[in-house]
């Protein structure tokens, strides 16, 4: 079985996932391998081998050593949702270890706390309950009898929150790779859903193994599961920390937050800690910690999520490029003492603010290095498939030139598009970021193969709207404009401004120009939406395309953080026409939130200024914009009830597409006269086209 019948599988939902022939074979192996092999190539970096394992006596699911990414299919995790997802699932996430994590840190780190040159003076507090929490927590650490249990409570919770932050910088960074991002997607809806409620783990486990599922699905998905205020003490503190720990640069000041959370929970944490034997080697001259592996064994079977990150060893090959930061040789201060750092001292003055007066250090420990790992994969693509591969990624306006957009390039896109527009005060501080998304060999057969209907119904809505543009073009003027030189009395009655006439120029046909916004919310996952958003982006692609009218196709999503900027995926562009973007529309999926105000209006404003005479704006949404800190409810739909008014003025035609329930809120939102139901995809040829031969 070569690589296009594994495709073709694929395609047409009949790839046996439950066949370990096929599971186990070189082919199958390439396929995921193709899903990722451009990523590869833009940073200039060698793909990872990929082997697979079948072994249902381990749990765990992925890791990577030296230069092979590992999946073991034989693990339970890995069967409990879309099969095929749930393997791209795990096998970005582990690239994104490859990309952005540093181990040597984490080495560092656990190196440290055994050794006793852990420094703690960067923690304070004001509450003098998590004062006297803190004295408890460094004499803890400072004994070398309890620390090795302490370190592996500690490296437990490290391994959770750096897989969050992986996570995180996938999709900040990587979003433009939709069949990676749609499996992490799977794998992240699998493992929430088998998290527990708080008040259902109690039935099976003790309290504080609940505790930490809660706080781990906080810290991979931002909120508990029926865990209430009056559940634990200081849970807004224990949030801020995670929050800040996800999205904080300075590896450093991500374990000073770890800290904090234990901190605030030590109460809980010492009581369990307490339970397990010290474990430690008494040597001549002094007594060594060691790694409580009980500890770490009850913590991987309580926990309904778990990290292999133990397993895994990488340099974040690209974190420095795309974060642009330096990768010092020498550790960031305040993780290991000193050479003459004195044994800690606290100020037990209550007046005081409980803080450490320990020394800061004054030398920085050096890195530890290893080799770039540049072992060359022994899988290749067949030469055909290479050449295909390779091939759509060409563009044929910069004569057959790869054009990826890296991610300065989009950040520059940015700056440049933000300036295009106020977005007002409900969006102050907020960054828009452009993706021109990339699409893969299997995008390309996969379009001609399973859109032949939207293709066909294209060439039919052409048909029928073709003729009254030519009809347009044969008469000396043409009619229903926003201005002109001939005012047409009868068009008042109409109310939509269009009351002109304009003269044609020779061979001059009547603009038109259509833009479509679609929402890729995480909501649009449901009852089918993204797929009929998807179809509906093909048939008005291909229609345009056919009638030789400008198309522009954009959608959106609100990056998950305390203060959700906006990605905008450029799948066609007005500045940028390319033959193959309809490739790109099958990369079209549903990813966090969504601020459509700002979405909107980056659209809109990209339509008015194309040079056209009538200009239609189409968005696909559920209807419930979403957003943080509060971008919701009726605050949010004012600010598109005003984007809407602002750019109908500017001579935009709008019309809201809603798929089955969701057309009510639609109605709500945007006005009963803009409103369009695409729930029937057959019937949406006969609507667009009523729509356009009233607007001509």
């Amino acid at each position: 079985m070569d690589l296009d019948s594994i495709i073709k599988l694929v395609r047409e939902n009949k790839l046996d996932l439950e066949n370990n022939n096929i599971l186990k074979s070189k082919e199958f192996e390439e396929y995921i391998k193709s899903t990722s092999k451009k990523l590869y190539e833009k940073y200039n970096l060698k793909q990872d081998k990929l082997k697979f394992l079948i072994d249902k006596n381990i749990d765990d699911v992925s890791y990577i050593k030296n230069d092979t990414i590992y999946i073991n299919l034989g693990s339970k995790n890995i069967n409990k949702g879309n099969k095929l997802k749930l393997i791209l699932g795990y096998y970005i996430h582990e690239i994104g270890h490859r990309l952005f994590t540093d181990f040597t840190i984490r080495d560092i780190y656990k190196d440290s706390i055994l050794s006793g040159n852990l420094s703690i003076n960067s923690l304070e507090f004001c509450d003098e309950e998590l004062y006297e929490n803190m004295i408890k927590f460094k004499n803890y650490i400072n004994n070398p009898k309890k620390s090795g249990k302490l370190c592996s409570l500690l490296l437990f919770i490290y391994d959770i929150i750096e897989d969050s932050r992986v996570e995180e910088s996938i999709y900040k960074y990587l979003s433009n790779y939709g069949r990676l991002i749609d499996g992490l997607n799977e794998l992240r809806d699998t493992q929430y859903n088998s998290i527990n409620s708080f008040e259902i783990d109690l039935i099976d486990k003790d309290k504080f193994n609940v505790l930490i599922n809660q706080i781990i699905c906080y810290i991979k998905f931002g909120k508990f599961k029926g865990m209430q205020d009056y559940h634990i003490k200081n849970i807004d503190k224990i949030k801020k920390e995670i929050d800040e720990s996800i999205y904080e640069e300075d590896e450093i000041k991500v374990i000073d937050k770890i800290h904090k959370i234990i901190i605030i929970l030590w109460n809980e944490i010492e009581k369990y800690l307490e339970v397990f034997d010290d474990v430690y080697k008494e040597e001549i001259d002094h007594i060594k910690p060691l790694i409580s592996l009980e500890i770490e064994e009850n913590l991987n079977e309580n926990s309904k999520i778990t990290s292999t990150i133990g397993n895994t060893n990488t340099n974040g090959d690209i974190c420095k490029i795309i974060k642009n930061k330096t990768i010092k040789d020498s550790i960031k201060k305040d993780l290991v003492k000193s050479e003459n750092e004195d044994i800690m001292e606290i100020n037990t003055d209550k007046n005081a603010s409980y803080k450490s007066i320990m020394g800061r250090e004054k030398e920085a420990l050096k890195l530890k290095k290893s080799g770039k790992e540049n072992n060359k994969s022994d899988d290749s693509i067949n030469k055909a498939n290479d050449e295909l591969f390779d091939g759509v990624y060409n563009n044929s306006l910069g004569k057959g030139i790869m054009k990826l957009r890296n991610i300065k390039e989009s950040e520059n896109e940015q700056k440049s598009d933000s300036k295009l527009v106020s977005y007002g005060g409900i969006h102050k501080n907020i960054k828009i970021k452009v993706h021109r998304p990339e699409f893969t060999y299997e995008d390309k057969l996969n379009y001609t193969e399973n859109n032949k209907k939207y293709i066909k119904a294209a060439n039919e809505l052409a048909n029928k709207v073709l003729p009254f543009l030519k009809n347009e073009v044969s008469v000396e003027y043409s009619k229903n404009r926003y201005y002109g030189t001939k005012f047409d009395a009868s068009n008042i009655a109409k109310k939509d401004y269009r009351y002109f006439s304009k003269k044609n120029t020779p061979n001059e046909s009547p603009s038109m120009a259509v833009a479509l916004r679609i929402d890729e919310s995480g909501s649009m996952k449901a009852n089918n939406r993204i797929e009929v958003a998807r179809a509906t982006a093909i048939l008005i692609w291909e229609f345009c395309k056919k009638c030789d009218i400008p198309i522009g196709i954009y959608g959106d999503t609100a990056d998950i953080s305390d203060i959700e900027d906006v990605s905008i995926y450029s799948y066609s562009d007005f500045n940028d026409q390319d033959k193959d973007d309809c490739y790109r529309i099958m990369q079209i999926a549903p990813k966090s939130n969504n601020r459509d105000g700002v979405s909107i209006k980056y659209v809109a404003e990209k339509l008015v200024k194309v040079d056209a005479d009538i200009k239609v704006l189409f968005i696909i949404s559920d209807g419930k914009p979403l957003a943080k800190p509060n971008y919701k409810d009726e605050l949010a739909k004012e600010d598109l009830k005003s984007v809407i008014s602002e750019y109908s003025r500017k001579g935009i035609n709008f019309f809201v597409a809603a798929v089955g329930n969701d057309r009510d809120i639609i109605k709500d939102i945007y006005g009963e006269n803009k409103f369009l139901d695409i729930s029937n995809i057959n019937e949406l040829p006969n609507r667009i086209s009523m729509i356009l031969k009233n607007l001509l």
